[in-house]
């Protein structure tokens, strides 16, 4: 399914954020545009533009106090997706700053 105005907008901002990365590949999945560093998930733009993060479970209580961050769910049953993945609503990645504050995060879970 091509990716809608909003969602190709976040896309493009993130894959400005990752252009530096060597190994950047991007991949339509779970309906949404997963960029991913050495064939790992960084983030992934989901339709409504909110953004899917892993990052880091020992700093995951952490992270959930982040304005806009909240537990990620898969499916219609909505199913836990696991510890250190957070779905980052729209609104609160409206500046660049808070973009690269979520892909900095998880990037640097990826580096751990």
């Amino acid at each position: 399914m091509p990716m809608n105005e909003a969602q190709s907008a976040m896309a493009d901002r993130v894959r400005a954020l990752l252009a530096d990365e060597p190994s950047l590949s991007e991949k339509s999945m779970f309906g949404s545009r997963a960029f991913m560093v050495d064939d790992r998930i960084v983030v992934a733009v989901f339709r409504a533009a909110d953004l899917l993060v892993r990052v880091d479970e020992a700093h995951e209580s952490e992270y959930m106090l982040e304005p806009g961050a909240g537990r990620a769910f898969m499916g219609p049953n909505r199913r836990d997706m696991g510890p250190g993945w957070l779905l980052i609503e729209r609104a609160a990645i409206a500046d660049d700053e808070r973009l690269l504050f979520w892909v900095d995060a998880a990037r640097a879970r990826g580096r751990a």
